[in-house]
């Protein structure tokens, strides 16, 4: 499940946010310098669970930077999708590795005598589809390296479509973790649960973990600044939405949202 998190971040971003998730969206190519490079640069708000199933949302900003040739197409993402890049670009399919992160868990929001989880960084790969114009299909499996160290896999769906300067999309989602991930941030031990005095002993198994949708918005003020919003929601699911985590002290429901602006330029080839 994704939780704050692109695609080619600044070198302080990707040490801390891997992934994340994918906020920056480009402005189209001036016709001229075919052998330069756009440059995205965006500073990104956004608030998020401050774990999963929090039913609290902390902010946190962020930069982001993007990179494509002059002339090359733009490529649609989301805010809510890992930090990646294809090694394989066909028309229809991209491919490619792909990371995100999770908050840590810590002594907060009623959760004393749990267990921390550490910051978590995932890794792996992406396939996207574009089946129809303005229809984009996405896939996503990740291996916690830390953290969790649970595996955990996305399905996004999006429609899109641009009407003058503005960009809109809207789209399901649907996340899957293991038991390894449903047991870090799920389960209550009957010592932990003596500690805490609100939960009960829970252990949770992995399985579909959430389902939901996100929406987004974007304005294009001219060929160098645009404004990006989003927002989106799920619900816990099956094993690890039945926790007294979630249903005692946090919350079922997850929220997320953000605002980005966006500056453009061209990078000209000196070699050229």
């Amino acid at each position: 499940m994704r939780f704050g998190v692109v695609k080619i971040w600044g070198a302080a971003a990707v040490a801390a946010l891997s992934g994340g998730a994918g906020a920056a969206e480009l402005i189209p190519p001036p016709k001229t310098d075919a052998n330069g490079w756009i440059v995205t640069v965006s500073v990104i708000g956004a608030i998020s669970p401050s774990f999963p199933g929090s039913g609290q949302v902390r902010p946190y900003p962020f930069p982001a930077v993007a990179v494509r040739r002059v002339g090359e197409a733009e490529t649609f993402s989301t805010p809510d999708e890992g930090f990646g890049f294809p090694v394989l670009d066909l028309d229809y399919v991209r491919a490619g590795p792909v990371a995100n992160f999770v908050f840590q868990r810590g002594q907060r929001d009623g959760l004393f005598g749990l267990h921390r989880v550490a910051l978590t960084h995932e890794v792996g790969g992406f396939v996207e589809l574009h089946p129809f114009d303005h229809l984009r299909v996405r896939a996503e499996m990740r291996q916690g390296i830390d953290g969790h160290k649970g595996f955990v896999a996305a399905l996004y769906a999006d429609a899109y479509e641009s009407i003058g300067p503005f960009r809109f999309s809207v789209g399901p989602r649907l996340n899957f973790g293991d038991n390894a991930y449903a047991n870090a941030y799920f389960s209550v031990t009957p010592f932990e649960a003596l500690l805490n005095g609100r939960l009960t002993p829970y252990t949770a198994t992995g399985g579909f973990t959430a389902a939901g949708g996100m929406a987004t918005a974007r304005y294009t003020l001219n060929d160098k600044v645009s404004v990006s919003i989003y927002g989106g929601g799920q619900r816990l699911l099956g094993s690890v939405g039945s926790s007294p985590i979630p249903n005692l002290i946090g919350s079922r429901n997850q929220f997320n949202a953000g605002l980005a602006v966006n500056y453009s330029f061209i990078v000209h080839n000196p070699f050229q």
